[in-house]
């Protein structure tokens, strides 16, 4: 059973999560409903093959953030009927109900039955699971989504338990180079070409569409799609172009957002990004058994009217893959003071201050390509959702599932009017059909 303090990282998603709730839900999509029996037992399974779902977070003045055993505590399963134009709010939902502090386990799980629309279409069904950001990323999240619907599939007598099992913190598997904390001088270097970087096109513009101020809260999806042939002509596109797909996402995203901007003047803008340390720590670490191993990567982009998406999209990638091997991901943490030693809860106000001064900015967050469920041909999708933070204009989650891509694209109604949001979104899809037909 795990008792220890929160990693670095994990602790920068707690208390990011007291200040605007960061719950992500990974969602399954399939035609046919399932059997609640079937997903009770999956859930059980999950549970024991998982220690970091068998915890709870405790936060005190003497030891700080701990996660502490808490042993037979059950997933919370909740069902719904819905229909098909309906079921997104269940999931809108999720993304601001927090977890209590000291709740048990940190992850529940939401069955929708989707009514079919005629009497001669089939029922569907949404799997999701919802996760305190501290114990899982996208790619563990979609992990343990895939093995429920892969237990779920085989017969109860043929279910074999995985061993209960954990992995070292992020912390425990940094290079020796990136260990920030033992090299003060050096992490003050990195974090002053950091912020050169950050001012490298000047200042950011005011967003009179972006309402940063308001007090409440109300997270709203809005799901795009391509087809297989839109998405696999658009990965040959970026490939021929010396890019990647997200790098494509980067840039019609940043395009959408200056199309609003009713300006032909150049702007810059300032995109965050998460990104999957994995690669970048001692031993690679698995994305099974479940864990936390994700950074944030942020920078500003020059747009404008004769931006070529292309280009844009070379740049965010070479200017991330540099920032990545600076070691910015593994500084992050540090740079809000959280190097290992105990947080207490006198530590949260000026971590809310620092927090809502970020830069407004963007976020892409792409966890590729999920492999197929091979026991369940049911499942037609797999991706996830998470509401921005004040600060930020949309949270695009961006999977792909046999050969599609998915993009659930989060906003908050309280600080975007519909009418925006949607305007973003129409831009982004309208802009990578471009992209995908044009080398430019």
């Amino acid at each position: 059973m795990i008792s220890r303090p929160l990693d670095p990282g994990e602790a920068f998603f707690f208390l990011s999560d007291q200040v605007s709730c960061m719950n992500f839900v990974v969602l399954a999509e399939r035609t046919g409903p399932l059997e609640t029996a079937r997903i009770r037992r999956a859930l059980d399974i999950v549970q024991q093959e998982n220690a970091l779902l068998q915890t709870r977070i405790r936060w005190t003045e003497e030891d700080g953030l701990r996660f502490e055993p808490a042993p037979g505590q059950a997933f919370e399963l909740i069902c719904h009927q819905v229909a098909a134009q309906n079921w997104h709010s269940v999931i809108e939902q999720e993304l601001s109900k927090p977890f209590p502090l000291e709740s048990a386990p940190l992850m529940r799980c939401l069955y929708l039955e989707v009514q079919a629309a005629h009497a001669s279409t089939a029922t569907s069904c949404v799997l999701a699971l919802t996760f305190h950001h501290s114990v899982a990323d996208g790619r563990s999240g979609t992990e343990i989504l895939r093995r429920m619907l892969s237990l779920m599939a085989q017969a109860a007598t043929a279910l074999v338990h995985g061993q209960i099992t954990h992995l070292p913190t992020m912390t425990e598997l940094m290079p020796a180079h990136y260990r920030w904390a033992e090299q003060p001088e050096a992490a003050r270097q990195l974090r002053n070409t950091l912020l050169t970087d950050y001012r490298r096109h000047g200042v950011l513009p005011v967003m009179p569409w972006l309402a940063t101020e308001a007090a409440g809260r109300e997270p709203r999806l809005i799901r795009l799609q391509l087809d297989a042939q839109t998405s696999q002509a658009l990965i040959g596109q970026a490939r021929a172009n010396n890019s990647t797909l997200h790098g494509a996402l980067c840039a019609a995203q940043l395009l959408a957002q200056f199309k609003l901007q009713q300006t032909n003047a150049p702007t810059p803008f300032f995109l965050s990004c998460p990104v999957d340390l994995r690669p970048h720590l001692e031993g690679t670490p698995p994305i099974s058994p479940t864990g936390f191993f994700t950074s944030l990567i942020s920078g500003t982009f020059q747009t404008g009217p004769d931006t070529d998406p292309w280009e844009l999209a070379r740049e965010v990638i070479s200017q991330t893959r540099l920032q990545i091997a600076r070691g910015e991901g593994h500084l992050l943490y540090h740079l809000y003071g959280l190097d290992g030693s105990p947080v207490p809860p006198q530590a949260m106000e000026p971590f809310r201050k620092k927090a809502l001064a970020s830069f407004p900015n963007t976020m892409v967050s792409n966890i590729g390509a999920v492999a197929l469920v091979a026991d369940d041909p049911a499942v037609q999708a797999i991706s996830f959702a998470l509401c921005p933070m004040s600060y930020q204009t949309l949270f695009t989650a961006a999977s792909s599932y046999n050969g599609r891509l998915l993009l659930n694209i989060g906003y908050d109604a309280e600080r975007l009017t519909e009418t925006t949001a949607q305007a973003l979104a129409r831009g982004i899809h309208d802009i990578l059909l471009v992209m995908s037909k044009n080398a430019r």
